[in-house]
């Protein structure tokens, strides 16, 4: 059995290696990234106003959402006939005026490259401010347009505490697979007992090799889909389960593998390869997209749970 599971490694292997298709020279196409603020390894939500760079590439947070999760009270007032903000923590205090560039940060004046601004009936400040003002650390990540504030060590996917699920409803996707068995275990030995339905909002989010999963999302290069995904390191593998029922099993093409300046790097999974056919005998009468998968599962994630992640691009 375990020449079995080599073999359909080792085959997988070969097919990463080789195109399912020619590329042409059509330009790469990825989704647009939104800036994303994240506490403590854990993204904020906001209702309307979304954090965003503006003209100067400076990013601009809306300020009451933030300083209110930092525990900072917030307070209006009018200053001849413009409107004032005051942040007010136990050891910092900030006063700023809406149209000026620059803020009282515990008694120091301070100007900052963009002005405060009204934008959809919220105030928006240069992420800088939040950093001097509210005393907190804070690091802009240029790649995924993320602002990190306070710890960036991100929980493991057991630590999310997410509701545990039968196993048995997604036991019939693997039966398209050589070895089933072998996936529904954890490194191919201990038996998952349960499932558990990752949302990208949990992102990022560890695995129990050590890798941070940051972001996933849809590319496209010379006509070609990929699912390209951002981590700490060598990405695990994955599963695609499919709206036809059955799982493809993928590894990351490491031709194309792109090592960012820090340190994460971008991988990119064949969401159609001809090896479906050789590997699990699944026809294609047509070519798979992004949009026919319903989960993306991730090998090897969680020490007692099939790890899925719902596709938010399906059908």
């Amino acid at each position: 059995m375990k020449k079995q599971i080599v073999s359909l490694l080792a085959a997988t292997i070969l097919f990463a290696g080789v195109p399912s298709v020619v590329h042409t020279a059509n330009a790469a196409t990825t989704s647009k990234q939104q800036v994303e603020v994240l506490l403590d390894a854990r993204k904020m939500t906001f209702p309307d106003a979304k954090p965003f760079q503006d003209d100067n590439s400076a990013v601009m947070v809306p300020i009451r959402f933030v300083s209110e999760k930092l525990g900072a009270k917030v307070g209006w007032s009018k200053s001849a006939g413009k409107q004032v903000v005051t942040l007010k923590t136990d050891k910092h205090s900030v006063s700023m005026t809406v149209g000026s560039a620059t803020a009282v940060v515990d008694g120091e004046s301070k100007t900052y490259d963009s002005k405060i601004i009204l934008k959809q009936s919220r105030t928006f400040v240069p992420l800088r401010l939040v950093s001097e003002g509210l005393g907190q650390t804070v690091n802009w990540d240029q790649i995924g347009k993320w602002v990190w504030i306070g710890s960036k060590k991100t929980p493991t996917i057991d630590e999310l505490n997410l509701k545990t699920q039968s196993l048995e409803p997604y036991r019939t996707y693997f039966a398209s697979m050589k070895n089933n068995f072998y996936f529904l275990k954890s490194h191919g030995k201990t038996p998952y007992t349960g499932a558990v339905n990752v949302k990208f909002s949990d992102l990022p989010a560890t695995t129990i090799d050590d890798v941070s999963i940051y972001s996933m999302e849809p590319y496209s290069e010379g006509g070609v889909e990929y699912l390209k995904v951002r981590s700490t390191g060598s990405a695990n593998n994955i599963i695609f389960l499919t709206e036809k029922g059955d799982a493809r099993y993928r590894m990351p093409r490491e031709s194309m593998t792109k090592k960012n300046a820090d340190g994460t790097e971008y991988n990119f999974y064949d969401v159609y390869t001809r090896a479906d056919l050789d590997l699990s005998g699944i026809v294609d009468k047509k070519r798979l997209t992004i949009k026919d998968i319903k989960y993306i599962n991730l090998l090897d994630a969680s020490n007692t749970n099939l790890v899925l992640i719902t596709n938010p691009w399906r059908n």
